[in-house]
């Protein structure tokens, strides 16, 4: 298990909240998820819980783990490293929980594509979510360390 911290550069993250407002999170924000890699074909991210970042306009998006009582939220559930540099498109593959900062509303968040450069030692991450109300957005090349 390693931990990973992403950092949302300017204009990185528009996030859209349930109300369908768009706030930007504001530069050098961070959080962290663990990669745990027990396999060629299981690679798992995990982000870490307590997780937050704040928005340009004062809001705070926190980051919230699954309802199954686990201490970590599931973001992308298995990759393989063959993934490396693919834009691996699947509903399928994790889910990112994060709580409208406006509704308090927990918005389930999948990626319809998802591009690690490299599965097993990250450091750029390119991908859409999808949210159950309609909502996406979009990381493009978003640096983790």
């Amino acid at each position: 298990m390693a931990t990973k911290t992403v950092t949302i550069d300017t204009g990185e993250w528009k996030y859209p909240d349930v109300t369908g407002i768009t706030h930007t999170v504001t530069n050098g924000q961070t959080f962290t998820f663990t990669l745990t890699d027990t396999s060629t074909t299981d690679v798992r991210y995990y982000i870490d819980v307590g997780g937050k970042l704040t928005t340009t306009d004062g809001l705070t998006i926190y980051l919230r783990p699954m309802s199954d009582g686990g201490n970590q939220a599931r973001w992308i559930g298995k990759l393989a490293d063959s993934m490396d540099g693919t834009a691996y498109r699947s509903h399928q593959i994790g889910e990112l929980l994060i709580e409208c900062p406006k509704t308090g509303i927990i918005q389930i968040w999948t990626p319809s594509s998802f591009n690690v450069n490299n599965v097993d030692a990250p450091t750029a991450i390119t991908a859409t979510f999808e949210d159950q109300f309609g909502n996406s957005f979009t990381w493009s090349a978003v640096t983790i360390s």
